[in-house]
């Protein structure tokens, strides 16, 4: 595998046998000790995240996967089941792989997924996703003592909070990486 002295914030690296993906990367100075590289790993056979410290300049070994477009089809308790694009096989994923990605999937959705020795490692999905609210309790006049929210449920059977205005019928967008409310979809 190639080897690199320079890892960034979206590489994937292999190190003790384990894969990670690299969330974040900062780099430290310490006057005449050189650089340190500060680096926050997600595990992708486990889900944790780690900080791993190194001295700039020392190599890490990084794979690049294979990219893979996928359809959603359908999941159930363990995994979500996904069409190859391509090849048109079903590949299961497990949850834990997919992890809370799953609560803005819709039958038909694309992504994509990357796969390394065969090995499903990452599912990539879009940043926001629009989803249209399935159920929403009417706006209480007044109600306005703490924040003007309310909670809805989406099309997947996520809830979310929204302002007041949002009613039934209406196509909200969400950000997939806090889980919360962006904006009306236009």
């Amino acid at each position: 595998m190639p080897l690199t002295d320079q890892p960034t914030k979206g590489m994937y690296i292999r190190e003790g046998g384990k894969i990670y993906y690299i969330i974040d990367r900062k780099l430290k100075t310490q006057g005449r000790q050189g650089g340190l590289i500060i680096m926050k790993l997600k595990a992708l056979e486990s889900g944790n995240q780690i900080e791993k410290t190194i001295k700039a300049g020392v190599k890490v070994e990084y794979i690049q996967p294979e990219t893979i477009e996928v359809q959603y089809l359908y999941s159930d308790e363990k995994s979500c089941y996904f069409m190859d694009t391509t090849s048109y096989e079903t590949l299961p994923i497990k949850k834990d792989v997919v992890g809370e990605y799953v609560n803005f999937l819709k039958e038909g959705d694309k992504c994509l997924v990357m796969r390394f020795d065969g090995k499903v490692i990452n599912l990539k999905g879009s940043p926001t996703v629009d989803l249209e609210v399935t159920e929403s309790t009417p706006a209480v006049r007044g109600n306005t003592a703490n924040s003007a929210t309310k909670s809805v449920t989406v099309e997947t059977g996520y809830t979310v909070n929204v302002p007041l205005f949002i009613k039934k019928g209406d196509v909200i967008t969400i950000n997939t990486e806090s889980g919360e409310y962006s904006g009306k979809a236009k």
